[in-house]
């Protein structure tokens, strides 16, 4: 059915202007609207291919960037992301005030103790060091010490310890200290050691004869152990320690004690001299 059109209606393209006098309603044609350009199919797919070619090419460029070792910050964090996941120690020698030093800085891995000769053996170990002493008469390890949160020894004999918890080692000076609880009871690592610096301040101990001397320290922000490239008392030890830096440090059993350490290229650097038939509870603290 075809509907009647009145002459009171509008077309599309009309305004119609009302007024207050009942007038007749003027019609006044309005400008016919431009056409919309419209994009046939074979240009848009054109635009499609052009877009599409230059995402690619921009994602081959990155990545042949990349693969050529230009991709600037990227190719660097994951250089040092390689790096920190593979442990090794960093080696340096220095000479505080006439004495000679060795520091050895462990760079990724993890610190835990081991009784008995086994990380001697252990290529997966690059920092051993000997910890705590052990008695000459009956061989037992001398003061607390706590393996995996069990404990091996007991007693007060020096104020010094090292305690590692979650990984993370803590070096103290203490007669009675929480660590060693939270050793116990989460799984950690504790032994004592006499104390050589705390502080930044020189500690005083009554062993008066000289030998060469190893330290675990904090310097800088990080826990390291310090060898002294030969003989030295007690006290020139530790008054080079507080002038090489070192705020806190206990000793590491000196001498001629055998340990060693691994640098980032694998490279076996011993220190002390290895023994034969080593004591039965020789014991040492082991970075993997």
């Amino acid at each position: 059915m075809m509907n009647m059109i009145s002459r009171h209606d509008i077309d599309d393209n009309e305004i119609r202007i009302i007024t207050s006098q009942k007038e007749e309603p003027v019609a006044h044609p309005v400008p016919p609207r431009k056409p919309k350009r419209r994009y046939t199919v074979p240009a848009i797919i054109v635009l499609a291919a052009i877009v599409a070619f230059l995402i690619c090419g921009n994602a081959f460029w990155k990545r042949s960037q990349h693969q050529s070792g230009t991709g600037g910050s990227n190719v660097g964090n994951t250089a040092k992301a390689d790096s920190i996941s593979k442990a090794f120690v960093e080696i340096s020698d220095t000479t505080i005030h006439g004495v000679s030093l060795t520091v050895l800085r462990p760079v990724g891995g993890t610190p835990t103790l081991a009784v008995g000769p086994g990380p001697l053996a252990d290529t997966a170990a690059v920092l051993v060091m000997p910890a705590a002493d052990v008695r000459s008469d009956n061989g037992a390890i001398v003061g607390a010490y706590v393996v995996q949160g069990q404990l091996l020894s007991k007693g007060y004999s020096k104020s010094g310890f090292c305690a590692i918890i979650g990984g993370t080692p803590i070096i103290g000076v203490a007669d009675a200290t929480p660590y060693l609880e939270q050793a116990l009871e989460s799984g950690g690592y504790f032994f004592r050691q006499y104390p050589l610096v705390v502080g930044g301040q020189v500690v005083e101990n009554k062993p008066k004869g000289k030998a060469q001397r190893k330290a675990l320290a904090e310097l800088s922000g990080k826990v390291v152990v310090i060898v002294s490239g030969d003989r030295q008392t007690f006290h020139d030890f530790s008054q080079a320690l507080v002038d090489l830096g070192v705020t806190n440090a206990i000793y590491l059993v000196g001498a001629d004690a055998y340990g060693f350490a691994k640098d980032d290229s694998g490279t076996f650097f011993p220190f002390g001299e290895k023994e034969d038939a080593p004591l039965q509870n020789t014991n040492y603290i082991v970075w993997r």
